[in-house]
């Protein structure tokens, strides 16, 4: 049975409102903001944060053919790109036709600050501290800060969808078990971008069965309204669009931080073996989804929906680097840990976890710029590793977190293991995250 997680923020404790904690934040919220128009400068065309909205764009191109005999996935949008979502996302972008390509820009990225700034907040509320001003204040310097990593800085840079939906299934999941249609926005999630059904797998491998069935549901109903509204791309996509990664990008490309990127790149082949990716994809799966399965077990539910979140970009057949935005609820998972504990060299954990997803960049005589630990130019015998980093730190993460969450699980069995003449019981965990039992 699933230990219940803590879900009253306002019986937690607060975060330190003592100077040294929100200076420090500040400090780096500025450092931050210096950082992006000194490295990167916001007026730099097209590379500049706010300079681009590329993806944005095709999605208003892809929403627009809603209204329109165009076919979704018969020929390239806006910028040349081709249509790779469900066709349930194009009925959902197709108000943007509403708004002038400018004003979407502008408009994306609000939402994607809005959504940032909600995830932060939601992840210190179901780690159980207290809604107040500290944590109100902490959370927006924390969100400035967090552009500076690489997927959530792309994210903002083209207007992609990645915070919005995070943010969807965080507060879904997040809700205690039993409440009302729970489940449901992962449903919805996946009919926007497949990747997030695979908490569905994790839904039911945790006995969580109404959230599953409501997330099963909601998906089935974006499959529905699609084939309603546009028919014929419907069909087109669910026959044959589905199984065509390549209309995202060449596979081997170093952006494409997934398994099959990393083989392609490791083989020094355009595409890895089929088999032998389905292999590879499967033990990650695997892995990831015993991380989540312990990680539930142990009360931990914020971090067993991270750890989901995260296998999802490792499987998938393709994953940006912008598509490990989950990495930002660990980085909190991180420093709630650090705040719980009472040695300063906690804080290295957080540290060294920021320090390889941050937006590093090198710019070239032609104005043209490489943005991300995977893309700039490094020495021969790093290449590999710098160019397949966010799978690597996937699968040292789940190691840890499975390993710490077994033990944890196992502890509590022994220690509450009924005797003789006790009544069996069951013991309620913490949600405290990476929490004591857990050390990167």
């Amino acid at each position: 049975m699933t230990a219940p997680p803590r879900t009253d923020p306002v019986a937690g404790r607060s975060l330190p409102s003592h100077p040294l904690f929100l200076g420090s934040l500040a400090a780096l919220a500025v450092a931050v903001v210096v950082a992006h128009d000194r490295v990167v400068p916001f007026a730099q065309p097209l590379w500049g944060l706010f300079q681009n909205g590329l993806d944005l764009l095709v999605y208003r191109s892809g929403g627009a053919t809603v209204w329109s005999d165009a076919g979704l996935y018969d020929h390239a949008l806006h910028g040349g790109m081709w249509w790779t979502y469900p066709p349930f996302s194009a009925v959902l972008f197709a108000p943007l036709r509403l708004f002038s390509p400018g004003m979407t820009v502008l408009l994306g990225g609000v939402l994607n600050f809005v959504a940032l700034y909600l995830i932060v907040l939601l992840c210190w509320r179901q780690l159980g501290y207290r809604t107040d001003r500290t944590l109100h204040v902490a959370t927006a310097l924390l969100t400035v800060a967090a552009t500076s990593l690489e997927p959530v800085r792309t994210t903002i840079w083209l207007g992609q969808v990645n915070l919005l939906l995070m943010l969807l299934v965080l507060w879904d999941l997040g809700r205690p078990e039993g409440s009302r249609l729970r489940g449901l926005g992962v449903g919805v999630a996946a009919g926007v971008k497949l990747t997030p059904a695979l908490f569905v797998v994790h839904l039911l491998l945790t006995r969580q069965w109404r959230a599953a069935l409501a997330a099963i549901g909601g998906f089935a109903a974006t499959v529905v309204v699609g084939c309603v509204v546009i028919f014929s791309d419907s069909w087109s996509y669910w026959t044959g669009v589905i199984w065509h990664s390549t209309r995202i990008g060449e596979t081997a490309w170093p952006a494409n931080q997934s398994a099959s990127g990393v083989l392609a790149r490791w083989l020094d082949l355009t595409e890895p073996p089929r088999l032998l990716w389905l292999v590879v994809a499967l033990t990650l799966a695997a892995l990831g989804l015993a991380a989540a399965y312990f990680a539930q077990r142990s009360g931990r539910q914020l971090l067993a929906v991270t750890m989901v979140g995260l296998t999802s970009c490792a499987v998938s057949p393709f994953s940006w680097g912008h598509h490990w935005v989950w990495f930002v609820p660990l980085l909190i998972l991180a420093v709630d840990r650090a705040l719980r504990s009472a040695r300063a060299t906690a804080w290295l954990v957080p540290v060294a976890l920021a320090a390889p997803l941050l937006s590093w960049a090198h710019g070239y005589p032609d104005g043209v710029y490489a943005i991300g630990l995977f893309m700039v130019p490094a020495p021969d015998l790093l290449v590999p590793l710098f160019q397949s980093v966010y799978p690597l730190l996937f699968v040292l993460t789940a190691v840890v977190v499975l390993v710490a969450c077994v033990r944890e699980v196992r502890r509590t069995r022994r220690t509450t293991a009924p005797k003789s003449c006790d009544v069996p019981h069951i013991t309620v965990g913490s949600q405290g995250g990476l929490g004591q039992a857990a050390t990167l």
